[in-house]
């Protein structure tokens, strides 16, 4: 009977020092999936949280503010251009918080809304540059690697699957 007793609990302790590796891992320089080579860039930032507002003309922006429950990450993607043509410049980012106690979190098409994710396009493109509350897509980590999958937001999209492994 001790016997049935003892596995369940070290099963429950291996399990818990499995997850905990998340909190951990955005600590460490990962490795970064990307559209272009070395154009991609990954920063968490502790103890903020992302606020969104909306201007004058209805365009969504957001602005960070302290918090001791939650940090922000940010996924960038930047295309290489000719530095010499002005306005050729086109980037895209996925920010997106998570709690300071998410261990191995899972978000879904129904949770994403928890991570406040918003998507951004920076770009001299009429109708498209600005930033997007991102309703779908799913986000997870496992096995030291944090996958998001965002649905279609703009066309021409560039960052539609991003993954960003830690080991």
């Amino acid at each position: 009977m001790k016997r049935l007793t003892f596995i369940p609990a070290v099963l429950l302790m291996l399990s818990c020092v499995s997850q905990s590796n998340l909190q951990k891992d955005l600590e460490k320089h990962p490795v970064l999936s990307c559209p272009e080579p070395e154009s991609c860039t990954f920063e968490v930032i502790p103890d903020k949280t992302i606020v969104t507002s909306a201007d004058g003309t209805g365009q969504l922006y957001y602005k960070l503010e302290d918090s001791s429950d939650t940090k922000v990450i940010k996924y960038r993607f930047d295309k290489k251009t000719d530095a010499a043509l002005a306005d050729a410049g086109y980037s895209e980012e996925v920010v997106f918080e998570l709690r300071n106690d998410a261990l191995a979190p899972y978000y879904n098409a129904e949770g994403i809304a928890n991570t406040n994710m918003i998507f951004g396009v920076m770009c001299f493109c009429k109708g498209k540059a600005g930033f997007y509350k991102v309703k779908n897509g799913t986000l997870s980590y496992k096995n030291n690697i944090l996958n998001i999958t965002l649905p279609d937001i703009i066309e021409g999209q560039r960052l539609k699957d991003i993954s960003i492994n830690f080991q």
